[in-house]
């Protein structure tokens, strides 16, 4: 069955803050105000998924917060498919006060958002971030948000500024995004160079034909064993999500390559959580890395 690597919930669409009570993202089919990403319907997107990664989000530029108490309240929803990671903005004066709570709440992991948080990987808060992530066994996820809306430079968002932290901290399992989008050769190179890097697609779900040349590079570079299924969710559901990774060889030119069949259900069935080395769902056998 499937694995989710990004998905998100908020208990009312305020939460998510002024600067995005219009369309959050291109991809999105209205407001964003009207996506539902309420825990109970999370908890029913995600019943056909093996399990799932529920991110909370910070991004103080942007006026946006769904704590980690929240990611803890959407996970009781269904504990034995959901795992949560924290939304930290490294901004924040309290972030390291949020991440003590979220470790205490049994969160995963930490969720960033460079470009929606005005904070560039390699600032100095940041890097510390990742020195105490690293040390807490902690992955972090790069959410592709921000190049469509966002309070800081674009280029925040940009794989290639990944680079540093990943050589700094070689055992920090990084997941950018929305395979880089629109960098998604910068983040094929990454993946190349970095071991300890990986991607999710949920940005290029909603355009298959982006997806499948994604995908296709992929296989041809030798990383696609380090994406993961995204869906991020209230954008997509998880199971939709999962069958256009399987049926995308059908974007494929006339002439062109079809990416094998068992390498797209690999990606499709990858467990986030064990590829992220880290714990699965607290009530889940057999789902992440041991404790």
């Amino acid at each position: 069955m499937p694995f989710d690597a990004l998905t998100y919930a908020w208990t009312h669409p305020e939460r998510l803050g002024p600067a995005l009570s219009g369309r959050f993202a291109a991809d999105a089919l209205g407001p964003w105000t009207r996506l539902d990403g309420s825990f109970d319907q999370l908890a029913e997107a995600v019943q056909p998924m093996t399990a799932a990664i529920v991110c909370g989000l910070r991004a103080d530029a942007m006026g946006l917060h769904v704590d980690a108490r929240e990611v803890a309240d959407a996970v009781t929803r269904d504990p034995i498919r959901l795992g949560g990671f924290a939304g930290i903005d490294p901004m924040s004066a309290t972030w390291r006060d949020e991440l003590e709570q979220a470790i205490a709440l049994g969160l995963r992991g930490v969720c960033v958002a460079p470009a929606a948080q005005a904070v560039h990987p390699t600032h100095p808060h940041a890097m510390e971030l990742w020195d105490l992530c690293q040390r807490r066994g902690l992955p972090v996820i790069s959410a592709p948000l921000g190049t469509k809306v966002g309070a800081g430079p674009i280029e925040f968002a940009r794989p290639l500024a990944w680079d540093e932290p990943a050589r700094a901290f070689p055992k920090l399992r990084i997941l950018i995004g929305g395979l880089g989008w629109p960098w998604v050769d910068e983040c094929l190179a990454m993946l190349s160079r970095h071991p300890n890097l990986f991607a999710e697609t949920s940005t290029l779900v909603p355009t298959p034909w982006r997806l499948y040349g994604a995908l296709r590079d992929a296989w041809a570079l030798g990383v696609l064993d380090r994406v993961l299924l995204g869906s991020a969710f209230p954008f997509a559901e998880p199971a939709a999500a999962a069958e256009t990774v399987l049926r995308v060889n059908a974007y494929a030119p006339m002439q062109g390559p079809r990416i094998p069949t068992r390498e797209l259900r690999g990606l499709v069935e990858r467990d986030c959580f064990a590829a992220l080395g880290t714990r699965g769902p607290r009530l889940s056998s057999g789902v992440g890395a041991a404790a």
